[in-house]
């Protein structure tokens, strides 16, 4: 019994804690029946003493009565007392009935009490048989879950080895088309070597021809031949260009087939969330049997899909690779035939080249030509030694001449020379003489002002005795720049009558070049004196500022005197540099002298050495070329203006205007269409029929293609019944 009493009590209070409705707590009451117990054995005894103390008294009282009677010693009980003790006696017996009803109340509750509880008990025996069976009926519906599992898992096995043998299938399948695609490529690549070897076989045929012209007439024939080989080469580049719209085509359906495949490989997404929501339904226990034999099927469709996901991929990678390999064919093809219209354009001119310059009696080849530009390089390396030898020819003649003459006249002009030599030395002596002067004053000039700013730098003093310092460095700063400023003065007077000398003198027979060169020296020489006056000025705003506002502290500076004086040794340099200049110029005008003497025989010679060309059959052969090309020209334009107006008319008439897009591909557009992009493109093939190409436009035109061309193959029927359909359409819209 106490175990099922604990069992109970921890089923309570797992009820207790678990359930979320409110359940009464249960009372404990072994605590109350042992102390009724114990009043009750208490009260027994007490009631026991009471009566047994009753009989000894009644037994006593007559006793004791003798005894008081025997005994006086023993006072008797008064009557209030007898009623008090019969009073505390009838209030004990009221209240141990009080406490036997009270247990007997306690009695019925315990027995209600126990009775619910064993009803509890019982119930809660059979709530833990019905878990018992429930968790035994579960785990009976796992372990089939679990084979269910075992089989999914086999099967999942089962397909992975089925997709592994058709990997190795398709890659099979791939390495044969790599064969098969490295076959095309090689021969495409003997094509395009045939190809080659057409061009240079046509090249050569050119040069031969180029080699073969004799006369006008035959350089005619020859280039209507050449006009028949290029359109037979322009009729092999249209085949081509054919091949090549074949393959665009090809390329085009190939873009359509990528598209669908994308548009199925967006419908695998949509299998992946079936999937995923397959998953989510197998966590369901109880509708796995319902749903088991859809999902076999999911299962068998999502193999397929992704199968077919797997060998669209691969179609689609095959597809853009060759789609790559036909668009570098393409870009070749256009590059091959730019680079031979190029070629064609650098034949022509060469021709014309060689035309213009080979003689009448030989035939307009590029031997003839390389023959003609040899003999041009000999006869212009034979002038130019030529020129070379009279060069050096007539400096040794003028050398002897100038020999001759000075010895001739070396006896009669020797006094009058070296007297204008002494009075030239004697000028030039003079000029250096106040130049040396000038600098030196200047120099001197800049010692001192540089010692006056060393003594004012290191001078420390009072005020009052610095301040006739500056005044005087000022002032004797001031007399030797008007010094300098009149040296300059009189230096220029003197350039200036020596210019009016050298002017006025037949002798001397200076150009214009010297007396411009002389008149800049001078313009530079004021100049130089603005400068100087201008640095003069700022020399002694500076000079003010530091002697009298007292920029500087004397006492915190410290005056460095240089071992080498760098304005010294540049003032030196300038010197040298002035005098080698003033020899160079003597020297050059010595030279020029001498030019302008033999001037005019030089260009006579030059001239006449320079001649190598015809220029009257230049001019001719340029002006008929020019002729010929303005003639050219105004075909073109013509020609352009015809075929313009053509189409024009042809759009007006019919209502379409046909683009040619290609060699053999044509566009045609309705007046009536909605939208630009509502177009039609036709290709011609090599029997000259009309294929009708596939577009976005053309795919919501197939009832009409139905009826007008799957039934009766006509274009015009289907032209015409589509412009009628535009045009009620604009109309009703209108």
């Amino acid at each position: 019994m106490e175990e099922i009493k604990s069992n109970i009590s921890n089923i309570f209070d797992q009820l207790l804690d678990t359930s979320s409705i409110p359940i009464p707590k249960r009372l404990s009451f072994d605590c109350l029946d042992d102390s009724f117990d114990d009043k009750r054995t208490s009260k027994r005894k007490i009631t026991s003493g009471d009566s047994n103390c009753e009989k000894r008294r009644r037994d006593e009282s007559p006793n004791s009565s003798l005894g008081s009677m025997n005994n006086s010693a023993v006072p008797p009980m008064s009557p209030w007392q007898v009623k008090i003790l019969k009073a505390d006696l009838l209030a004990a017996n009221a209240n141990v009935t009080q406490l036997q009803n009270e247990l007997e109340q306690q009695h019925m509750q315990r027995r209600n009490i126990e009775k619910d509880y064993t009803a509890k008990v019982d119930g809660l025996k059979d709530q833990v048989a019905y878990f018992k069976n429930k968790t035994h009926e579960c785990e009976k519906h796992l372990g089939v879950l679990r084979k269910r599992e075992a089989i999914a898992k086999e099967d999942l096995v089962r397909c992975r080895n089925e997709r592994k043998s058709e990997r190795l299938t398709y890659e099979d399948t791939i390495h044969s088309l790599q064969k098969k695609l490295t076959a095309v490529e090689e021969n495409f690549r003997k094509s395009s070597n045939d190809y080659n070897n057409d061009v240079s076989d046509l090249n050569r045929q050119l040069s031969e021809v180029m080699q073969n012209l004799t006369s006008v007439e035959e350089e005619n024939s020859r280039l209507f031949e050449l006009n028949e080989s290029l359109q037979q080469n322009m009729k092999k580049f249209k085949e081509l260009e054919a091949s090549l719209e074949e393959e665009k085509q090809k390329n085009q359906s190939a873009t359509m087939k990528i598209k669908e495949l994308e548009y199925e490989i967006a419908g695998y997404g949509e299998w992946k969330d079936m999937s995923s929501s397959s998953l989510a339904r197998l966590s369901q226990l109880a509708d796995l049997e319902k749903e088991l034999p859809r999902l076999r099927t999911d299962n068998k469709n999502l193999r397929d899909a992704i199968g077919n996901k797997l060998l669209l991929e691969e179609q689609v990678y095959d597809l853009k690779s060759r789609l790559e390999k036909s668009e570098k064919n393409n870009v070749d093809a256009i590059e091959m035939k730019i680079r031979l219209g190029d070629l064609e354009k650098e034949l022509a001119t060469w021709a014309a080249i060689a035309f213009d310059h080979c003689p009448q009696n030989q035939s307009p080849t590029a031997a003839n030509l390389r023959r003609r530009i040899e003999e041009i390089l000999q006869k212009d390396v034979v002038l130019v030694s030529e020129r070379n030898r009279s060069k050096t020819e007539r400096n040794s003649l003028e050398s002897q001449s100038h020999e001759t003459r000075a010895q001739n006249e070396a006896l009669l002009k020797a006094n009058a020379e070296l007297k204008s030599s002494l009075k030239n030395h004697q000028v030039i002596c003079h000029r250096l003489q106040k130049k040396m002067l000038l600098l030196a004053k200047e120099r001197d000039c800049y010692k001192q002002l540089i010692e006056n700013y060393e003594k004012d730098l290191t001078i420390s003093g009072p005020p009052g005795a610095l301040g006739a310092t500056p005044e005087n460095q000022l002032r004797l700063r001031v007399e030797m720049l008007e010094k300098t400023v009149a040296g300059y003065k009189e230096m220029c007077s003197n350039l200036e009558k020596d210019l009016q000398v050298a002017k006025a003198s037949p002798e001397t027979g200076l150009s214009g070049a010297t007396h411009e060169n002389l008149r800049r020296e001078l313009t530079e020489a004021q100049m130089e004196i603005e400068r100087l006056r201008r640095r003069r000025d700022e020399l002694e705003l500076e000079l003010e500022h530091r002697s009298l506002k007292g920029d500087f502290n004397a006492d915190k500076y410290k005056v460095v005197h240089m071992s080498i004086n760098p304005a010294q040794t540049a003032h030196e340099n300038h010197l040298q540099e002035v005098e080698k200049l003033q020899a160079e110029i003597e020297r050059l005008k010595r030279k020029i002298r001498k030019l302008e003497e033999d001037h005019e025989n030089m260009t006579m010679r030059m001239n006449e050495s320079n001649i190598t060309m015809n220029m009257k059959e230049m001019n001719t052969l340029r002006s008929q070329l020019a002729s010929l090309e303005s003639k050219n020209q105004h075909l073109k334009e013509v020609y352009k203006a015809a075929s313009q107006e053509f189409r024009e008319v042809c759009y007006m008439l019919f209502g379409y205007r046909v683009d040619r897009t290609g060699s053999t591909n044509y566009r045609i557009s309705s007046m009536y269409a909605e939208n630009e992009d509502d177009f039609l493109n036709f290709r011609l093939n090599e029997s000259g029929v009309l294929d009708m190409l596939e577009t976005e436009y053309s795919i919501s035109l197939r009832d009409m293609m139905r009826t007008h061309l799957g039934a009766h193959n006509s274009l015009p029927a289907f032209l015409s019944a589509l412009t009628m359909d535009l045009f009620n359409r604009t109309t009703i819209s209108v």
